[in-house]
């Protein structure tokens, strides 16, 4: 039997579930997604020499072109202009610095990860999928009808 000062001096089991972890995966992608809006916002980025492998090659946009114009749009308040350089750039930068602020909000209230059940996994990448290639025509309709020079 055990000596009652020693049960006196044990904590009492909590019934509250344990802490969620303070820094994992989701946090690291949440830096990275606050880190992108910092550098849109605050670095000269549009201002590098870089032109897209793709567009130099076919003259047409590839599926991606135009994100870093919407990103940086975007963080500067031009919603317009964001929207012309991707509309899919748009969604990716704002959900991606939402996602930041959520799981900051998650992560101080101490709120475990929530989880997405794996039925929603093939329709999301479905989704995420069809997004990609109609942002990828709009882009080439537009090219195309700007024509050359």
């Amino acid at each position: 039997m055990a000596d009652p000062t020693e049960l006196a001096l044990r904590p009492a089991p909590s019934v509250l579930p344990a802490p969620a972890a303070r820094f994992g995966i989701p946090e690291v992608y949440a830096a990275i997604a606050a880190l992108s809006f910092l550098v849109a916002r605050f670095a000269p980025v549009l201002a590098l020499p870089y032109r897209c492998p793709f567009r130099a090659l076919t003259g047409l946009p590839c599926a991606t072109c135009g994100m870093t114009h919407a990103f940086v749009h975007l963080a500067r308040g031009q919603l317009l202009e964001a929207l012309r350089a991707s509309p899919l750039g748009v969604l990716l930068a704002a959900g991606a610095w939402a996602f930041a602020l959520a799981d900051l909000l998650r992560t101080a209230l101490g709120w475990p990860l929530p989880r997405v059940p794996g039925r929603m996994v093939r329709p999301a990448l479905f989704l995420g999928v069809l997004a990609l290639l109609v942002n990828w025509a709009w882009l080439a309709v537009q090219a195309l009808g700007a024509g050359p020079g």
